[in-house]
């Protein structure tokens, strides 16, 4: 069955198409276009233990994960397996209801770069849209690629982003109609991890859940904790905000730290002027912007494990 398309940035006319070979609608479907090397392979999660004994989740590839409220991105040389692993996470489970691989035709596999630049430029997509929650775990790698690599990085780019929204996946392509409230910015190439600060930030969260790794950041004298919970990076009450904002902060940056400081979830310290205390917890949709917003500054340095070594027991 074959699909006409217009889906493509360049707007040039192409086709796709779509091949269910077990039958059915809403099973296993594979999307192609015989001009290029890119396919997408789209199915229920509920699927992968079929599809990995028949061998179609053999070769390296990036994937997503979504019940088009919530979206992973991920990329592996072994595809079947990492699939199986989320399968089997309850964190994964709660929104995994669709599967979308992007891998390479047949005798055109990926190598281990395209994979790892598909999964940055999906998920930085995926959040500049605003249309699901980004769920992540470690930050995607921007690759430092030459010229002529990162164009044909840039076409399979584009085929991808086309047969993905052939295969149902369209929360990568905004429209005035789902963005609501976001204002159109652009970015530089070396301001992409900024792109994150689209998700929402939320005033008044949960404490620590049991079990939950801890970290700490330090940047001049501020002091912060924070840790991941349900895919967002939530920094403690408690934690210090740096009064002063870079001039090297960009927009959205110096935009949350405004609404920040107007929540009414900062107290001032005894004796310190260039700090304020949080009386709230904060979540954000990355770690990197959470670091950005506390400390004013673009480059505000690392959330490191929290030291438990640190901690005082003190006589009754």
């Amino acid at each position: 069955m074959s699909i006409a398309t217009n889906a493509n940035a360049s707007d040039t006319p192409s086709t796709s198409i779509l091949h269910r070979p077990f039958g059915g609608i809403t099973g296993y479907r594979k999307i192609s276009d015989r001009a290029s090397r890119v396919g997408v392979q789209a199915f229920p999660i509920s699927m992968v233990q079929q599809l990995s004994a028949a061998g179609l989740l053999a070769t390296p590839g990036a994937y997503v994960l979504t019940d088009n409220r919530t979206a992973y991105v991920g990329e592996s040389i072994r595809p079947a397996r990492r699939l199986a692993d989320h399968a089997a996470d309850p964190q994964k489970r709660a929104f995994a209801r669709d599967v979308f691989v992007i891998a390479g035709c047949d005798g055109c596999a990926f190598d281990k770069a395209i994979v790892m630049d598909l999964q940055f430029r999906l998920t930085n997509l995926a959040v500049d849209a605003g249309i699901v929650t980004v769920m992540k775990g470690t930050n995607p790698t921007d690759l430092d690629l030459p010229d002529a690599d990162r164009s044909t990085h840039d076409r399979i780019f584009g085929d991808a982003l086309r047969l993905l929204y052939d295969a149902g996946c369209r929360f990568f392509h905004p429209t005035e109609d789902t963005v609501v409230g976001l204002k159109a910015e652009s970015f530089s190439a070396d301001d992409m991890t900024d792109i994150a600060d689209a998700g929402p930030m939320e005033i008044g969260v949960t404490t620590t859940p049991l079990g939950a790794e801890e970290f700490e950041l330090n940047y001049d004298d501020v002091w912060a904790r924070g840790y991941w919970s349900a895919g967002h990076f939530i920094v403690a009450a408690g934690s210090e905000v740096r009064t002063q904002t870079n001039g090297s902060v960009n927009g959205v940056t110096r935009a949350r730290r405004d609404e920040l400081f107007r929540a009414g979830v900062l107290s001032s310290i005894p004796g310190v002027a260039d700090r304020r205390r949080l009386i709230a917890a904060l979540a954000f949709p990355s770690i990197s912007i959470a670091a950005k917003v506390i400390c004013g500054a673009h480059t505000a340095g690392r959330w490191t494990p929290l030291t438990r070594s640190r901690a005082a027991i003190l006589a009754a």
